[in-house]
């Protein structure tokens, strides 16, 4: 019998590492302070039944990685 595919949405548990990039002046203007993801990490239960942390952080777009930027700079407050 053929194998049949069903596409679906899971939401995972990770957990997100970043750097504060300080404050930048470029000509007069100061950039004020920035985040960058570094990683995205997930656990996942292996075969043998140990967890295992995997770095999962290629599967998302820079557009996905910008939204969680903005996501922990809101919950930080204004600047990080």
């Amino acid at each position: 019998m053929p194998l049949k595919k069903h596409q679906t949405t899971a939401n995972l548990d990770v957990e997100l590492t970043f750097e504060v990039l300080p404050a930048l002046e470029v000509n007069d203007y100061v950039l004020p302070p920035m985040l960058n993801i570094v990683k995205v990490m997930t656990t996942i239960v292996g075969p043998n039944g140990k967890p295992r942390v995997i770095d999962i952080t290629n599967t998302f777009s820079e557009q996905e990685l910008m939204l969680w930027e903005d996501e922990i700079i809101d919950t930080l407050g204004e600047a990080p």
